[in-house]
Parts: structure tokens; sequence; C-alpha cells
């Protein structure tokens, strides 16, 4: 773990709270609280997407990565292993599942991932509403056919795996959706980047929007971003979870920020 990364996990611990709701003014945000972040629920999708990491982490298989983003801060070379791909670039067990349920709460129909890595969370998102239509980008070849192999694998049918640079296939993707329910951005960590993409993602935003960020303490520039896309005058709602950020839109409410354990 890189010093600016630990420095800011230690900020958050010592911020956040809020674990259960209590003290929550908010409404919406309690009423998410507790039916989403605390919900212990084993849905049935958990245990047959798990599966599938499990045999990912186990797979001792070479791949050639073109990595388009700012990298990552474990794998620097070209050629990786699927497993330590699976241990370090896939989103973990614990907000892979808290996607599903944000997505199963607010009935999101209309999905979009930056960033489809391995197949694990745009499986668990396509999931948690087999009726929504969910596009996830990915800007690698070879990973893009491991993804789609564990989307068949879990009989997952409604995610659409596009393969190209996110400023190539993430216009098309917005007007092909038309409109967005909730959008995973966990693709390029560099700030200009991800000011672009929620710039871009903006107008196809409505009240009901979930916008969420993956590793908003990755770096001081994701930091920066994560602090001016919060600031947007759009934005009533922004939750720091620490690992992510999440944005939303609704109208009516005075703008709040907060900080909670998960």
């Amino acid at each position: 773990m890189n010093t600016f990364l630990a420095t800011h996990i230690l900020r958050y611990a010592l911020l956040a709270r809020h674990k259960r709701g209590h003290g929550i003014h908010s409404p919406y945000v309690y009423n998410l609280i507790r039916s989403v972040f605390i919900d212990t629920t084993e849905y049935s999708e958990y245990a047959l997407i798990e599966a599938e990491r499990k045999k990912l982490l186990h797979n001792s298989d070479f791949i050639s990565v073109v990595d388009l983003g700012a990298g990552s801060h474990s794998l620097q070379t070209k050629y990786r292993k699927i497993s330590d791909i699976a241990s370090s670039s896939v989103s973990p067990r614990k907000y892979a599942q808290l996607l599903y349920r944000l997505i199963r709460y607010s009935g999101a129909s209309r999905i979009l991932e930056l960033g489809t890595s391995l197949g694990i969370s745009g499986t668990y998102m396509a999931l948690a509403n087999t009726k929504a239509r969910c596009i996830s980008l990915e800007g690698d070849n070879q990973i893009a056919a491991i993804a789609r192999n564990t989307a068949a694998n879990c009989k997952c049918t409604n995610v659409d795996i596009r393969v190209g640079h996110f400023n190539e296939t993430l216009t098309t993707a917005l007007q092909d959706l038309g409109e967005v329910d909730f959008v995973f951005i966990d693709g390029n960590h560099q700030k200009q980047a991800t000011v672009e993409y929620f710039e871009t993602i903006l107008p196809y935003c409505n009240e009901h929007t979930i916008l969420v960020f993956d590793d908003i303490y990755w770096s001081l520039g994701m930091m920066e971003a994560w602090e001016y896309i919060q600031a947007c005058e759009q934005v009533s709602i922004s939750i720091d979870i620490c690992k992510l950020g999440l944005i939303f839109f609704r109208k009516g409410i005075i703008k709040q920020h907060f900080v909670i354990r998960y």
C-alpha cells in the first residue's frame, strides 16, 4: 500500500461514523444505510459469483495486458498472472456486493461500468436486476474475454462488454442507454480522466441516478477529482466510504456530504 493511500485510510478511520445510521439527519441516507449498507442477506447470486472469483484466484495462466489507464500500484508488468489480477484489480466481495444491493434497492435499469476487469463487479450489477440493460467498458481484449466467460458461467445474459479506449466507447454507450440510472467508474485512475468521465456522464443523469467512483484515495489526483465531483452544483448528496465515493442527485434536499464507516 502506498504512503498516500495509507495516510488517507487513517484519516477516513478517524472521521467515519454513522455505521448503522444513528445521527443521520437525512431520511434518504438513513434509509440507504439501514436498507443497503447493513443488509446481511446472503442473496443467491453471491455464492454463484464468488465461485467464479475463486476460480480466477486459482488461475495461474499469464496474459498480456494493455493498460490504458494509470496502471496498478501492485502490478507493473505487461504479462500478468490471472490470479494476480483477480487479487489486486477486481472489486473485493464486500464492495461488489454493495453495488449489487444498491441496484436492487434503487431499481436501476440502465447500468454502465467503466473498467470491466475480470467481470466480477459487472456480473454482480447485471444480476442485481436481470431485466436491466448493463454495458461494461474495458480497454483490453484478453481481459474482456475472461469477463465474458465469468458472466456466462454465472448465466448472466444482460451485460454487454465493449472493448476500446473510454474516449471512444463512453459516448456511444451513453447514447445507446439514453439515460443512466447507475454508473460504476473503475477505470483510468487519473484526475483529468476521472473528471472528464464525470462531465461526459452528467448530461445523461437523472434525479435518481447513482454514480460510484472507485479508489477515491488512490492518489492525490484521484482525491482532487473526488472533491471536484462532490462540489458540483447538481450533486445533492455525496458519501465517502473510503474505497468508494457515492454521488446522488436527489432534488429538494440540502446539499450534504457524509463520511460513513463501512
